[in-house]
């Protein structure tokens, strides 16, 4: 997304004040700040909250929308003994995924897109490929983000999150994070035996509609309550270049009586 030269002042800050945060990995994530900004640009938005993250005792970590391994290098970081699932459609996003995890072990990767059912479905995959989704995009998301609006319809693999429980050791305590551009009702109902062993959840939720359809803040609350967890607050939020306006925020959900 476009930003001013002030923001990426900060940005760049950030990005470089990390291998100092992180003296235990300072050399490789020096070399990641340089050359490979778009797998560790989820580490500064998660380092402000590690101590949280460490006292929960998280052991497996369940990755929703993996991308190219952005949020899962992260949790690594903070979480380096975590064991690692994720789950991504896009051929090009999964290779990536699996080189960039894979060396440090822990990680098992998963390509197809998660839903309410099994089989196949249509993704729109867009240029900007973090906006791919397999809802197609509304008209606000075109008119605040125009670097994003072109999209190719293909065809991908659908399951249900439930579908990989036998395929994934979900040692206590259990985070679950969701980040699917406006799917997250159809990946929370095509999880529901999963939810029972999930004691935190991460999940992108929007407060207008970005994706034709997609349900907001309200909904994915309302399901969630109903699955026993509580809202815990939120981690980030992204706001509307056009008026300033909330977007989206990631929001963390605990299960009620944990922490």
């Amino acid at each position: 997304m476009p930003r001013s030269f002030s923001s990426l002042l900060i940005k760049g800050i950030e990005y470089f004040s990390l291998p100092f945060q992180y003296p235990r990995q300072f050399l490789p994530l020096l070399g990641k700040a340089l050359t490979d900004r778009t797998l560790v640009h989820e580490l500064p938005r998660l380092t402000p909250h590690r101590a949280f993250l460490r006292q929960a005792g998280i052991r497996t970590v369940i990755d929703a929308g993996g991308f190219v391994g952005s949020f899962a290098y992260a949790v690594r970081s903070i979480l380096p003994e975590a064991q690692i699932y994720s789950f991504e459609p896009l051929d090009g996003n999964y290779r990536q995924l699996v080189k960039n995890l894979t060396p440090g072990g822990r990680f098992q990767a998963f390509q197809t897109a998660l839903g309410d059912r099994t089989g196949t479905v249509d993704f729109f995959q867009n240029d900007f490929s973090a906006s791919s989704s397999v809802l197609e995009m509304g008209d606000l998301h075109r008119r605040a983000f125009p670097q994003t609006g072109r999209q190719t319809k293909i065809t991908v693999p659908l399951a249900r999150l439930d579908d990989f429980l036998d395929r994934m050791t979900l040692a206590p305590s259990t985070l679950l994070k969701i980040d699917v551009q406006g799917y997250e009702a159809a990946v929370l109902r095509g999880a529901a035996e999963t939810l029972r062993q999930v004691d935190y959840l991460l999940t992108e939720v929007s407060f207008q509609e970005l994706y034709a359809g997609q349900p907001l803040f309200e909904e994915i609350h309302a399901l969630l309550v109903r699955a026993g967890f509580r809202y815990a607050g939120s981690l980030d939020t992204m706001l509307s270049p056009l008026d300033g306006s909330v977007l989206q925020a990631d929001a963390l959900f605990i299960r009620k009586g944990k922490g």
